[in-house]
């Protein structure tokens, strides 16, 4: 593989990584400031979302 690809997919693999931890930073913060059915679902939807994340990043590293 070029360099140049191999260095881009890793770029974006990073910033998955930056961006799946944030939405878990945020998920943790609903689940402790606020209190409700709309703060859990939020919660595990933003949960959800930083998987499938996940997901992606590992697919990526598979290239």
């Amino acid at each position: 593989m070029d360099p140049k690809v191999k260095g881009k997919i890793s770029s974006i693999i990073q910033e998955i990584s930056v961006i799946t931890r944030e939405l878990e930073d945020i998920s943790n913060g609903i689940n402790h400031e606020f209190k409700g059915i709309g703060s859990n679902y939020s919660s595990a939807s933003l949960r959800e979302t930083a998987q499938n994340y996940r997901n992606i990043s590992n697919e990526l590293r598979k290239i």
